[in-house]
């Protein structure tokens, strides 16, 4: 299934987490951001990094049609870790709250990361399969 990639947002104390299997490609990027478009019921304002996948033609094909529907896609700058707060959020489930040890199969990986997550406050996780 390859490694685990995890997409967070935030709206207000909230936290939100997708984890996502399998390769991320822009067609996963967009979907996924096709489907936040769909569901809102207020503007908001995605930032991601710079990842090849964030940045295809693809997804910045659709920046105007979901602009419309009042999502808003930015970038952070390059080189940037320190503004994106995925990171810090990576570092204390890495650090902190998930012990140091193999994981006998990515279905325990999984479990460990979404109860790691839920002690940082995350009050919604969705599991996402490849290609969603």
């Amino acid at each position: 299934t390859g490694r685990p990639n995890l997409v967070r947002g935030r709206e207000g104390e909230r936290l939100f987490f997708a984890l996502l299997e399998g390769p991320v490609r822009w067609e996963v990027v967009r979907g996924y951001l096709d489907r936040v478009a769909e569901g809102l019921a207020k503007p908001l304002k995605v930032f991601m990094d710079n990842a090849p996948f964030h940045r295809s033609r693809e997804v910045e094909g659709r920046k105007e049609a979901w602009r419309e529907r009042g999502l808003m896609v930015a970038y952070l700058p390059r080189y940037s870790p320190h503004l994106n707060p995925m990171e810090s959020v990576w570092r204390r489930v890495k650090g902190f709250l998930m012990p140091r040890r193999h994981y006998g199969s990515v279905e325990e990986l999984k479990e460990a990361v979404a109860q790691a997550l839920k002690a940082l406050g995350g009050v919604e996780l969705k599991i996402l399969g490849e290609g969603t």
